[in-house]
């Protein structure tokens, strides 16, 4: 590792090397915590009502909500692909290894924001295809 690779994985560390991932778990935990909640509500309590929302606006409900996990999720991989960039030897994903433990970590960061985004998009295909209340039985 050369003198200035050194000195930016000295300035990536902490809280800032993990953040990336720690959106992307988050965003993907409350996707699927408010999904859960939202649609129990609306269909076991509030009898196909959310409130004086329908089971239709339900569902947009739960796609908006969806969107903005996504790109909460994407904001997180996209900086935790860029901490890599700054620590790691390589330019290409595929031709990298890591030879360091901050290299390491932002490489993972990386590959568990991606799983992670994935994650979203399939806990959100039910909404296209799958009644609220259906998907929730």
């Amino acid at each position: 590792m050369n003198n200035q690779n050194v000195s930016a994985a000295q300035n990536i560390r902490g809280r800032k090397l993990w953040f990336g991932l720690a959106a992307t778990l988050a965003a993907f935990s409350i996707d699927g915590y408010l999904g859960f909640v939202i649609t129990w509500r609306t269909c076991f309590i509030g009898h196909g009502q959310l409130g004086a929302l329908s089971v239709e606006g339900v569902r947009w409900l739960l796609v908006a909500i969806t969107v903005v996990l996504f790109a909460v999720s994407v904001i997180g991989g996209v900086t935790s692909y860029r901490h890599w960039k700054q620590v790691s030897n390589s330019n290409e994903m595929r031709h990298s290894e890591s030879s360091g433990t901050t290299e390491f970590v932002a490489m993972l960061t990386v590959l568990c924001s991606v799983a992670l985004s994935v994650g979203i998009v399939w806990l959100s295909l039910p909404l296209i295809f799958v009644d609220v209340c259906m998907r929730a039985h």
